[in-house]
């Protein structure tokens, strides 16, 4: 497309509708943010400086993306041409962003890990993919740094395919590995079932967001290369990782709030009582102890704190029904 060809509603509009989301979006990381060092000020050491290190990162990303829009719409915004002028924070924006992703995928990584009992074989997969899209878009970014106009992209553009293909792949693997892996722990005994699809639901709904955001990154940049559009979905691609992280930590005690009213016939557990209640005072244990983990136990706990799933999938009942697959329970207690 020729640059007289260029119109702002398909250019700066789609970038600015983009910018537009990833404000609202960094509004919520924010509030999770505050809400997770508020309620959670106990958790261990490495976590909190995980969740800054997020935090931070995705700070510097809505910067990044801010200073661009700034620069196209207040600094030159007399100059129609300079829509083609690729301007440095776009550069550093994708750099900052594949970081946060990465932290973000490691976590999800750690998950299949304990939820496949300890099998590497998928988090290996997903997290040599992550490795390769991190290279991939710091090359794309370096490469970017020396080009004058957004046109030149078509020269390296399959760093673009190959990357977001990559990213989908990934992002889809994590989200159909954690439901299949969940769903093997259904043993026909209704609480657990319901506590189990709660927990595949929150899994789905956590990744499901993000294979498809990098799928329309795909998508409208293979069928709009000329366009923005594929901006627009890129700048909230970041943001939607680091809340899912956020939202994940902060759901640690909701889940187990939100499934303690019900009540426990007696004869499948023998004592009537909630399973979950014993997580629940795990992890208000863990928020309120003044102790962190011990040397011995340390990862351990710290794999049960940042992981809602793994603490209520490691205390949830053992018992089976002939429903179960093989006849064969789960075991549960690998996950602990």
């Amino acid at each position: 497309m020729e640059a007289a060809h260029f119109n702002f509603n398909s250019t700066l509009g789609a970038a600015f509708l983009g910018h537009f989301a990833t404000a609202i979006l960094y509004g919520i990381t924010s509030l999770q943010a505050f809400t997770y060092f508020k309620q959670y000020f106990r958790d261990p050491p490495l976590l909190r400086l995980l969740v800054l290190v997020l935090w931070i990162l995705d700070t510097l990303h809505a910067a990044m993306i801010t200073y661009a829009m700034y620069f196209y719409m207040v600094i030159n915004f007399a100059d129609p041409l300079i829509v083609l002028r690729p301007v440095w924070s776009v550069w550093g924006m994708i750099m900052i962003s594949n970081l946060s992703n990465i932290i973000v995928r490691g976590i999800f990584c750690h998950r299949l890990w304990r939820l496949s009992r300890k099998s590497w074989i998928l988090p290996a997969f997903v997290a040599t993919l992550s490795l390769y899209i991190i290279v991939d878009a710091f090359y794309f970014a370096v490469r970017g740094l020396h080009i004058d106009s957004y046109l030149e992209i078509h020269q390296f553009s399959w760093v673009l395919y190959v990357g977001f293909t990559f990213e989908v792949i990934a992002d889809f693997v994590i989200t159909v590995a954690q439901y299949l892996y969940l769903r093997r722990f259904r043993t026909g005994i209704r609480f657990t079932d319901s506590v189990v699809s709660v927990l595949m639901l929150y899994c789905v709904n956590t990744g499901l967001l993000t294979s498809v955001c990098a799928l329309l990154c795909l998508i409208t940049y293979a069928t709009l290369p000329d366009m923005y559009v594929y901006f627009a979905f890129y700048f909230v691609l970041s943001k939607l990782y680091v809340n899912s992280v956020l939202a994940n930590l902060n759901a640690r005690a909701i889940i187990v709030e939100t499934m303690a009213p019900q009540n426990v016939d007696r004869g499948p557990f023998g004592s009537g009582q909630n399973p979950l209640e014993k997580t629940h005072k795990q992890l208000t244990s863990s928020s309120s102890s003044g102790a962190g983990p011990s040397s011995s136990n340390g990862r351990a706990q710290f794999s049960t704190v940042i992981d809602p799933v793994i603490i209520t999938m490691s205390n949830l009942p053992r018992q089976t029904s002939a429903l179960t697959l093989e006849g064969k329970e789960p075991e549960l207690h690998d996950l602990a």
